[in-house]
């Protein structure tokens, strides 16, 4: 997305410089110099001197004519805008406008700015006469359909459908003149404000987001929309998951990044390392749905659809950045506004059930539920791991084998953009159940660039899922050593240790966790268990299962831990 808007920038530029070489002919080299600097340093993205020498251009040509003295007011209110000094960027483009109005590109500057200063109706005003000016100019469509998709959410409900149909004939204009992934990825926003969100709607919106992708396989807004769609509407987490970690391969990093990483740490641990009580006791009722603390206040649910307290929604303003108008530069012919702030993220509605599912493979086992410390409980072996010998999965070391640690080994640094392209390629791979071409794109990013967490991360993760814990050792060691503070990588270690009878070194790297996340309740639940079930010692065992009780006391695992806790006093 970020690149479509670059080109769109580099064309706009190269109009500015032919439209300041007419300036130049026009009226002789007084104020020329000022407003080739300015259009310089705009572009440079130094709008501060910018505004220095274009208001010296504004007195300069005082006395120029009316169209040469609106190009310096219009570049002055563009580098006014970028610095966020709306009212003065406003006060510029009036003064633009009363000199020249035939000049669309004011009355384009004027409409982003009003979206910026949340002044729908303003915005329609000037949008609509800048696309009666240029009816060829997709990015104007683009712009009153985001005008009227805010006013749309402003207004009453009996409004409300009107000026939303006024956004959609908006997009499909934009689309009919030049086929973007912009004007799909916004129609698909569009149908996901009907509520509640019927099957038909949610199917419409997919298909729209996935058009987008085919469109352009790297905007953003599309990847986030579809992503979000596949957890909370489509009941694929796992799709989702892979679209997330996709989204944030992409270069430069996106708008919502923070977010998304913090939620894919979520979301992956609630699918690939989520505690589950899966051999309860029979004198116990079977436990609710499990979760997984991650923190104190973030707690991840361990559903077919699960809901994380903070992940970004299906988009609810401009869809194509972020919920702004994309930052540009002067032009003669159409003038971007700078992103606005992005309102306040929210996930929406909850989906009437049922909800709408994909196609899928017969499903296979959870990978939460083998990374699973609560079975010893009960005191033997779960059907999965009964079963796991017959998969392929190598036998446990003996008992009292500790691990040999990897010699430390300063990684130098690669193509750090070539290694996230060889994620993403891995991460599709294994979308597409392609574990072998998988785990060649993992080994190929690492490679790239060994430096590169993301990539030993998630190799660490594959390999568990394959069953491969030598591997999956090796990667997440590599991975720690990159990020001595991650918990995720962490604590994923610490579960292919004990899983390989490692326990000692099980328990030191928990310890370890511990010492800097003291409020992950897995890992005290982890190392609880290995106090009680492995090492035999009920004492250690009972101080992390109380410290677990206390961080969270609502606990899905709590009446289990209890009922432990009575039986060894």
């Amino acid at each position: 997305m970020m690149t479509t808007i670059k080109r769109r920038r580099v064309h706009h530029n190269l109009v500015v410089v032919a439209a300041l070489g007419m300036l130049v002919t026009a009226c002789g080299p007084r104020g020329a110099h000022e407003l080739r600097q300015g259009e310089r340093d705009i572009q440079a993205g130094q709008f501060a001197e910018a505004v220095v020498v274009l208001r010296d251009a504004t007195r300069i040509l005082v006395d120029a004519r009316g169209p040469v003295q609106a190009k310096a007011w219009n570049l002055l209110g563009l580098a006014c805008q970028n610095l966020g000094q709306l009212d003065a960027a406003d006060n510029a483009y009036r003064q633009a406008v009363k000199l020249d109005r035939d000049n669309a590109a004011i009355d384009y500057n004027l409409g982003c700015l009003r979206i910026q200063q949340t002044n729908f109706p303003g915005a329609v005003d000037y949008l609509t006469t800048y696309v009666a000016l240029r009816p060829k100019d997709v990015q104007g469509y683009l712009r009153l359909a985001t005008a009227h998709f805010h006013y749309a959410l402003e207004r009453p409900s009996l409004e409300r459908a009107r000026f939303l149909e006024a956004a959609r004939h908006d997009l499909e204009l934009a689309d009919g003149v030049s086929a973007s992934a912009d004007a799909v990825n916004t129609l698909g926003v569009l149908q996901m404000q009907r509520r509640p969100p019927s099957t038909e709607t949610i199917r419409v919106a997919a298909a729209n987001f996935e058009l987008a992708l085919r469109r352009d396989p790297h905007c953003a807004p599309a990847l986030l929309n579809l992503a979000i769609m596949s957890q909370q509407y489509l009941n694929s987490p796992a799709r989702a998951l892979q679209l997330y970690r996709v989204y944030l391969t992409l270069n430069p990093p996106p708008a919502h990044a923070n977010e998304v990483t913090k939620l894919v740490h979520d979301l992956d641990i609630s699918q690939r390392i989520t505690i589950t009580q899966e051999n309860a006791p029979a004198n116990r009722p079977a436990p609710p749905a499990t979760r997984v603390i991650v923190s104190p206040s973030n707690a991840v649910a361990a559903t077919p659809r699960p809901r994380p307290a903070a992940s970004p929604a299906v988009q609810q303003g401009v869809p194509t950045t972020a919920q702004a108008p994309p930052q540009g530069s002067a032009t003669a012919s159409a003038v971007k506004a700078p992103p606005e702030t992005s309102s306040t993220v929210n996930t929406g509605p909850s989906v009437p059930e049922p909800v709408v599912t994909e196609s899928a493979p017969t499903p296979r086992t959870p990978l939460g539920q083998r990374l699973n410390p609560l079975h010893w409980f009960a005191g033997k072996p779960t059907a999965n791991e009964q079963g796991s010998a017959a998969a392929g999965e190598p036998p446990p070391v003996a008992a009292g084998t500790r691990y040999d640690y990897p010699p430390s080994v300063t990684p130098i640094p690669g193509d750090r953009t070539r290694a996230k392209q060889l994620l993403a390629e891995a991460i599709r791979a294994r979308q597409a159940r392609d574990s072998a071409r998988s785990m060649r794109a993992y080994q190929e990013a690492i490679a790239a660039d060994p430096t590169f967490y993301q990539a030993s991360f998630e190799l660490g993760l594959a390999s568990i899922e394959d069953r491969d814990y030598p591997a999956a050792l090796e990667a997440l060691h590599r991975a720690l050593a990159l990020q001595e503070d991650s918990a995720e990588a962490r604590y994923a270690f610490a579960w292919t240790l004990q899983k390989r009878g490692y326990v000692e070194d099980a328990v030191h790297e928990l310890d370890k966790l511990l010492a800097r996340h003291p409020e992950d309740v897995r890992a005290h639940l982890l190392l609880g268990n290995l106090y009680a079930e492995k090492l035999r010692q009920p004492k250690l065992a009972r101080e992390q299962f109380t410290q677990a009780l206390e961080l969270d006391p609502a606990n899905a695992q709590a009446a289990n831990i209890r009922a432990w806790l009575q039986q060894k006093p």
